[in-house]
């Protein structure tokens, strides 16, 4: 989500936890040309939040129009398509942008996954004062520890103090998941528009869910599409252009979130940790995991850097032969 990119902001380097980012920026409307999104239609490529401060903006997301005053927020899903069609000079604001990959293991702990839905049917709300007070000291926080967990992480490379990096990383992540809390309380007092909401929303909000529930021993399209009656081919197609991924980068990323949080943070061996996740060999969720992050899974738990990517790029893998992981065809502006 760069398309804020020319304004003043805070990035606390693109916080890094080994593949996913979390970016916070803060905005001021009064600056020359601060959104690019202002001359033509962005393709959004991250999920997040934008808490008005001072001032307004008028803004189309996918074509549905949105005006945005102090005190109101609109949440944001990757894959959207943006377009700012005005704003006053005083416009304040932070925007907070995150990765999918970032924000997926968090999803898996919000046990109702309609609210998710009814923020996709009416992601633009005005919230009280309590909830903007709430919402910003959270922001202010995660901005303090993810600067932390920065410092920490330059620190070890010199260092190599991981258990330290390890508790700013965790710091981050849990305060992360706590202000995705928050967001979502400031929309439980809405009510699915049954007329928004569309077959193919429901397909793909139930995708989630039995994906949630399978993902360590199913990892192929066709048991999710079957569960809903579906082929395989119209099952894809609607994932993919509802959610702007296939249904096997989805498989992919939940297991691959999985794999790693098992490495950094039990004792399995790799193989205990393939055969958890129903891989065939260990051999083969070796070579998996490596085309994935650019690390075998034992670099990967010894902390070895991995090579610098902005944002892995499953086709990549998808032409090294590996499977589990879908075709992601055309470019998207970041």
């Amino acid at each position: 989500m760069e398309f804020w990119l020319k304004t003043r902001y805070f990035v606390p380097n693109s916080f890094n936890m080994r593949e996913e980012k979390v970016t916070i920026l803060e905005l001021e409307g009064g600056e020359v040309n601060i959104l690019n999104a202002e001359k033509e239609y962005v393709k959004l490529t991250k999920t997040g939040l934008f808490l008005c401060k001072a001032g307004s903006v008028t803004l189309t997301i996918d074509g549905t129009e949105y005006h945005m005053h102090k005190g109101s927020i609109i949440v944001y899903f990757s894959y959207s398509t943006l377009h700012i069609i005005s704003h006053t000079q005083n416009l304040k604001g932070t925007l907070i942008g995150a990765n999918l990959e970032t924000i997926q293991p968090m999803l898996y702990n919000v046990s109702n996954f309609n609210a998710l839905f009814v923020i996709k049917q009416a992601p633009c709300q005005a919230i009280s004062e309590t909830q903007y007070k709430t919402l910003s000291q959270h922001i202010t926080l995660l901005k303090v520890v993810a600067e932390k967990a920065k410092l920490e992480k330059e620190n070890f490379e010199t260092t190599s103090n991981r258990p330290i990096v390890e508790i700013a990383k965790k710091q981050a992540e849990l305060l992360s998941y706590s202000l995705m809390l928050e967001v979502l309380q400031c929309y439980t007092n809405l009510t699915p528009n049954s007329r928004s909401f569309s077959r193919k929303d429901e397909v793909l909000q139930k995708f989630i869910t039995q994906l949630y529930r399978n993902y360590r021993t199913q990892h192929e399209v066709r048991f999710y599409a079957e569960q809903q009656f579906l082929t395989t081919r119209y099952f894809s197609t609607i994932i993919k252009e509802c959610s702007g991924k296939s249904p096997t980068q989805w498989i992919a990323t939940a297991l691959l979130v999985e794999a790693r949080n098992l490495l950094s943070h039990t004792n399995m061996t790799i193989k205990e940790i393939s055969d958890a996740l129903t891989f065939p060999n260990q051999s083969y969720f070796g070579k998996w995991f490596k085309n994935l992050t650019t690390l075998s899974p034992l670099d990967f738990r010894k902390g070895l850097p991995e090579k610098n990517k902005e944002d892995y790029n499953f086709i990549d893998v998808v032409q090294r032969g590996i499977s589990h992981v879908g075709d992601e065809k055309g470019k998207v502006q970041s």
